[in-house]
């Protein structure tokens, strides 16, 4: 490991120690309203719902299993193993390592799992063939590569490898072979030092617009309902369950993504 990335880990470590009994915060009650279809429940400002009211992984597993296809036994496997212990890459091991000093203090380590399944839910559906934003997302996490250097991971749906699935997990949760200047960085680095909906929205738009509101992204090129979604596929809310666009606007003042 060098200097550079050394006195990477020495900042995000004293951050985290610094933040470790503040991030992971529960919520107020959610604003707006519930949809009569699948209890959708409008989560604006920065309402999240705690650790405690999220589902457990299999209860997860179940609800989802069957949208993420035939491959889905392997998939909910390497979401399962790989937040245990992720692939050969010292800095992914340093990163989780801290990530587990956070979990551990916060009595939430437990959770991880979940809050990884239901983003592949939100992302791809389970589908390791899903490219968007233009082509610039790609895989089950739809993972925006900007080193020309690294290549994105998709597979065909049906005949994913157990490899292919456990690189789109390493891209989307850890990041790549440089943790601390990975573009962008994977979830895990977020979490280490923010709020699961702050986490969450830098994953999805790359920049926190407003600490006091999620759901504010800096254009309409962003989903703004994405901290909400994420934060009811935690609670429960099937995939066939999920509102429309148009439920979520007039109900959550939610703009659709252009």
């Amino acid at each position: 490991m060098d200097e550079s990335t050394g006195q990477n880990l020495y900042a995000l470590t004293k951050s985290l120690l610094v933040a470790t009994l503040t991030f992971w915060r529960g919520s107020a009650a959610p604003q707006g309203g519930t949809s009569e279809s699948g209890g959708y429940r409008c989560f604006r400002g920065t309402d999240f719902p705690s650790p405690q009211e999220y589902k457990s992984f299999d209860e997860l597993a179940d609800i989802n299993r069957d949208s993420f296809g035939q491959q889905s036994s392997d998939i909910l496997e390497a979401i399962k193993s790989f937040t245990t212990s992720p692939t050969n890459d010292i800095d992914a091991y340093v990163l989780l390592y801290l990530l587990r000093i956070s979990l551990i203090l916060t009595s939430i380590s437990e959770h991880f799992q979940s809050l990884i399944l239901v983003m592949v839910a939100q992302e791809s559906g389970g589908a390791g063939n899903v490219v968007g934003d233009g082509g610039l997302a790609h895989g089950l996490l739809q993972v925006q590569l900007q080193n020309p250097e690294e290549t994105p991971v998709t597979c065909d749906p049906n005949s994913c490898t157990k490899d292919q699935i456990l690189d789109m997990l390493q891209q989307g949760v850890y990041g790549h072979s440089d943790f601390a200047s990975a573009e962008p960085p994977g979830i895990a680095f977020y979490l280490a030092t923010n709020s699961p909906g702050a986490s969450l929205r830098f994953y999805n738009t790359g920049s926190l617009t407003d600490s006091n509101d999620y759901s504010v992204t800096p254009n309409l090129k962003s989903t703004q309902s994405y901290v909400s979604d994420i934060a009811n596929r935690l609670l429960g809310v099937a995939p066939e369950d999920f509102p429309t666009k148009q439920w979520l606007k007039e109900a959550c003042a939610f703009q659709p993504a252009e």
